[in-house]
């Protein structure tokens, strides 16, 4: 036997086949050597070498590819997904946290920053485009980071540092750019996932946790369908119905009983929501449409004449901007005979802190000019200085009550004047302006004597203030319109 060759030159210079006979023989012959054969080669994933292994294949499976254009260095990410990261990530389960973070460390490093744009655009090289096969290695990142989300609460330091991985491997039409949240990023991920498990599910719950302001509903319909996907229609209905605090979600119930064509539920659904609302215990989303507007499209079809006059005096009392389209829709309800003591009521509940302007449009449709200057009167009684609500009605009110409206205005004008401008004080000569314009607009209202009353008025007890009286004699004075 020749033994004055080293072993380690022998190896180097052996046939592979040779090699292959000799430790397959000796394998058959010591069950030792066998064991520690395979676990050379095939460790456990806990003690796999990340780094080594999948460094080492990135550089075996880089060859040089024909392109349209020309010959160059490209890596076939197929093999690389196949032979190392698949099987890595179907026993990810089974690893530790630590373990988990260095998967997620090596894939980045060793795939996202050897990635090349032309990888995803694919050269035909031999036919073959790799984008799939990429996109594949990101999933199972996708899968990582999930495990880790579901596994401990993750600190937003891990997960900075995650997303500056991550980001480090984003590529185009793999991963959309980022926003700023340290959950942002994450999004992007349960983009990329394909299956449907408990991890997803476990993103999808971190994210609505996490509180993602006006997006939360949204992402909780996500998880409603995803809930689906995975045949649980019952327990996706359950969680719907715990869920409809959030507008998105009702919403969507809603429309589903309207498909199921199932509107008695759908009404209940709405209530139900109109009452969360009510108490304050919703989640503001300006996607939040007006509930019992839908209920009344509803109650024309399905409901009794009672039920749509009940909703449309809801829809009046909570309406800011439409108050004047509920209330016309109530008169032709109500019949002719009846609706004198039904606005009577509507509008003596009318309740807030600007309830005045809310009611008067109806007040003057309806003549009703006494109640009308009774409301004035209580609300300059209540604040002395307030001369803008009297000259905001003065036009209508003058030719029921003028001689009291004279009165009201001369009064409440001097007061806020007191009030604002008191001699040898320091005010704020902006607002000259905006009260010069006030008192220009009593001539138009028909009010030219008052206007002139006031003015003179004005011009005499605030002389010391120059840019008031200023103002106050750009006004053009006229006294034949009273």
């Amino acid at each position: 036997m020749n033994t004055s060759k080293d072993i380690s030159q022998l190896i180097a210079h052996a046939n592979e086949d040779d090699l292959r006979d000799i430790v397959s023989g000796w394998a058959n012959k010591h069950s030792d050597f066998k064991d520690y054969v395979r676990n050379c080669l095939c460790p456990s994933v806990e003690n796999v070498d990340f780094a080594r292994k999948l460094s080492q294949a990135v550089n075996r499976e880089t060859k040089e590819f024909f392109s349209r254009h020309e010959v160059r260095e490209a890596t076939d990410w197929s093999n690389v997904y196949n032979d190392l990261i698949k099987p890595w990530s179907e026993n990810a389960d089974s690893l530790s946290t630590e373990k988990l973070y260095d998967l997620c460390d090596v894939i980045v490093k060793e795939v996202g920053m050897q990635v090349t744009d032309e990888d995803f655009y694919g050269d035909d090289w031999y036919g073959d485009d790799f984008s799939g096969s990429i996109q594949d290695i990101m999933d199972v990142l996708g899968n990582i980071v999930g495990l880790l989300m579901i596994r401990e609460d993750v600190s937003h330091d891990i997960l900075n540092s995650l997303e500056k991985l991550i980001k480090a491997a984003k590529k185009k039409d793999v991963i959309d750019d980022y926003i700023g949240s340290p959950y942002d990023f994450i999004l992007e991920l349960i983009a990329l996932r394909r299956d449907n498990d408990e991890v997803t599910c476990g993103i999808y719950d971190a994210l609505i946790d996490e509180n993602l302001g006006d997006e939360a509903g949204t992402w909780v319909c996500r998880k409603i369908d995803f809930i689906r996907s995975m045949g649980l229609a019952d327990e996706a209905r359950q969680y719907m119905e715990d869920e409809i605090q959030y507008p998105e979600v009702c919403l969507k119930y809603y429309n589903e009983l309207l498909d199921a064509d199932n509107w008695l539920e759908a009404i209940l659904l709405l209530d139900r929501a109109q009452a969360i609302k009510d108490n304050g215990s919703y989640f503001y989303s300006p996607k939040t449409p007006n509930w019992l507007e839908l209920k009344q499209q509803l109650l024309v079809e399905h409901g009794t004449l009672e039920e749509r006059i009940d909703n449309l005096k809801r829809l009046f009392y909570n309406s800011y901007n439409d108050k004047a389209k509920f209330y016309h829709q109530l008169k032709e309800l109500v019949d002719g005979d009846k609706w004198n003591a039904f606005y009577h009521n509507l509008l003596s509940k009318a309740t807030g802190y600007n309830v005045i302007d809310e009611i008067a449009p109806f007040l003057i449709e309806e003549g009703e000019f006494d109640w009308l200057f009774r409301l004035v009167s209580e609300a300059t009684a209540k604040d002395s200085t307030d001369y803008r609500t009297p000259l905001k009605y003065a036009g209508s009110l003058r030719q029921t009550h003028f001689e009291e409206m004279q009165a009201i205005l001369i009064r409440t004008v001097r007061a806020y004047a007191a009030d604002r401008f008191p001699p040898k004080k320091k005010v704020n000569s902006s607002k000259y302006s905006y009260f010069r314009a006030d008192l220009e607009s009593l001539s138009e209202l028909g009010y030219s004597k008052t206007q002139k009353e006031i003015v003179e008025f004005l011009l005499q007890e605030y002389r010391f203030r120059p840019s008031l009286t200023k103002e106050l004699k750009s006004i053009k004075l006229e006294t034949d319109n009273e």
